[in-house]
This record gives C-alpha cells, structure tokens and sequence, in this order.
C-alpha cells in the first residue's frame, strides 16, 4: 500500500483528536505531506474515526489530483493543499471544531491573546479568517492566506486550524489553542482581562521557538 505508515499515522491523531473532543462526531479534517513523493494523505468525507483502515485515508498531490485511495477525501481538501502550496515548512494539517475556539471563531476580531501559551504559538492575537463556505476553493484562499507565517488561526464561524511541520506538532497546537481558547473566555467573564502586549507576545513566540523542547 502506498504511504501505508503515513496513511496510519493519520488515523492515530483523529483518534486522539475524537479523544480530546476537538471535533463532534466526523467533523474536522486532518492530514499529512510526505516529505519524500510530496503527497498529501488525508482523511475521507464523513467516515468515523474509529472505523478508519489505512485503505481509507486517500493519498492526493498537492494540487488536488487523487493519486490512490478509493474514498472521497474531505472536502476540504482544498483547504489543506493550500497549505502546503503556501507553506513549504508545512508538513501536517489539523482541522478541528472545538467548542472555545469555534465560539471565538464567531466574534468579531478573533481571540485575543493573554496567555503565555498562546503567545508562544502565534505571537499575539489569533486571527480570524473571514467566512466563506466549507469546502469551497475560496475557503483555502482566505484561510491559507489569513494565517499567514503563524501555525494557527480561526476560520469565521466554523472552527481552527492548526498547521505544523509535523502532523504530532499541529496536534498538540490545536490542543494548545483550544486550552487557551477555553482560559480566555473564563476570564472575559470574570472581568478586568490583562492582555499580554505585542511586543512580550513576539517576544515570548521566538523564545518559545528556539528554547522550547529538544533539538
């Protein structure tokens, strides 16, 4: 089977997705580029999780054209291989529903950014992509061009997006966001928010980026 390792992997992080409940039932999208043949390897349209053979998950180029895999991929599909297109650093794509940051994903001027947690992922507010509709090639384009060089941002009442250079690394940012998404909004309703300043939000991202974790 082809990128059969690579087809599995995916499997495993919508598991552990569905597990951290970053997505209700088949929502969300998530995939995979094979440094070596380039190819994408994605999750199908609205197939659960749990039922997923490596078979399953289809294996497209970057400019959209189904390479082996008998099911239909997500439909957004655009979405990711846009991604990949715009970034070449970019080699795993998480898309996610999760309650918190869809909830800011509704609100005007996306999510501010006031913890130290959120500055080491994006470097200040998280933006918020305009809504277009799901699966449409307008959606990759304000979507790939909103988040920018960041590894995260919101799409308009609709959900996040995480991206990575690996897939295990935008898991964990989409875990990440959804935490920070959560904190957020709690403490908006206590009151009396202390945002954290541009400046010490770039600050903490670079140190984040060079100091964080092993080499």
């Amino acid at each position: 089977m082809l990128l059969e390792k690579e087809r599995t992997k995916v499997i495993e992080i919508a598991l552990k997705i569905q597990k951290e409940k970053l997505i209700p039932l088949t929502f969300g999208n998530f995939s995979l580029r094979d440094p070596e043949t380039g190819y994408v390897c994605i999750t199908p349209s609205g197939m659960p999780y749990e039922t997923l053979h490596p078979s399953d998950i289809v294996v497209v180029s970057i400019d959209n054209q189904i390479i082996d895999g008998e099911r239909r991929p997500s439909i957004e599909m655009p979405l990711h291989t846009a991604m990949y297109r715009r970034r070449p650093d970019v080699f795993g794509v998480v898309h996610t529903h999760s309650t918190y940051c869809t909830a800011w994903a509704c609100v005007d001027g996306g999510m501010p950014c006031i913890t130290s947690e959120a500055a080491g992922l994006v470097g200040g507010n998280i933006r918020c992509a305009a809504f277009v509709p799901p699966g449409s090639d307008e959606l990759a384009e304000v979507t790939s061009e909103a988040i920018g060089d960041d590894k995260a941002v919101l799409m308009g009442n609709h959900g996040a997006i995480c991206i990575d250079e690996t897939i295990d690394k935008a898991y964990n940012d989409a875990i990440v966001l959804e935490e920070s998404a959560k904190v957020a909004y709690l403490a908006y309703q206590m009151g009396n928010v202390n945002t954290l300043e541009d400046q010490m939000c770039k600050f903490l991202k670079e140190d984040t980026d060079q100091n964080y974790g092993q080499k």
